[in-house]
């Protein structure tokens, strides 16, 4: 023993305390609670009972045996939160991501036109909550449109007026995509047309007889023959 005083450790000045082993159903909001407070976990494990290993300096939470989250312990005043924004549902994270700095960043990943219109709305608001506030309603947009969409809808309305606002962009883009359903159905009618038309005789487009229209047939087509001349 005494050689390997040396190699001795003075002991901590706080004695060690063990873990303790928990069992608990993650919340609705994607929080746990030890002791009254709050530590968040995957929003996909709501629901979902899991396991939770609490000592002094951290908490660790698992699910089916594979650690999901680890926060360190809270401490102070009851009802405090330890949220990690990876852990939130999309919607959710794009709201607490509402600064000006991440309101032109995401406009930069739509083009150029949204990015025109976000600063616009951040220069015409006094009250840079309210502007935060109009860009995520702008935001919200890419759970129904395409950033192509949003972006030429963006252009659109920069093309009729220098003060666009989201109203008017949710207007626009409302009626591109009427229009492009529009499209999509005279595109269909026309090649349904084209397969089942029927090709007349030169002496009908001539204007000699009067033919019946067969049945099954949608339309009435003409083809000229040798023995057909136009004049």
């Amino acid at each position: 023993m005494e050689e390997e005083k040396f190699a001795l450790l003075p002991l901590p000045n706080t004695p060690y305390k063990l873990s303790e082993w928990r069992k608990t159903k993650v919340r609705p909001d994607y929080h746990i609670t030890i002791n009254s407070m709050f530590y968040s976990v995957p929003h996909e494990l709501i629901g979902k009972e899991v396991e939770i290993n609490v000592s002094p300096k951290i908490v660790e939470i698992y699910f089916n045996h594979m650690r999901v989250a680890s926060h360190p312990t809270l401490n102070g005043k009851f009802g405090q939160f330890a949220t990690i924004k990876e852990h939130m549902p999309g919607n959710h994270r794009l709201y607490v991501e509402q600064t000006p700095e991440e309101a032109i960043k995401w406009a930069s990943t739509i083009g150029p036109s949204a990015s025109h219109v976000v600063t616009f709305i951040l220069e015409q608001y006094d009250v840079e909550k309210q502007a935060l506030n109009a860009i995520f309603t702008l935001k919200k947009l890419e759970q129904s449109y395409s950033i192509y969409e949003i972006e030429e809808a963006c252009r659109l309305v920069l093309e009729a007026t220098n003060r666009p606002t989201v109203k008017s962009i949710q207007t626009m883009i409302k009626t591109l995509q009427k229009e492009n359903v529009r499209k999509a159905k005279t595109r269909d009618s026309k090649q349904i047309d084209e397969k089942y038309g029927f090709t007349r005789g030169a002496s009908y487009c001539s204007g000699g007889l009067t033919p019946n229209r067969p049945s099954g047939s949608l339309m009435w087509t003409c083809t000229v023959s040798d023995d057909f001349t136009v004049k």
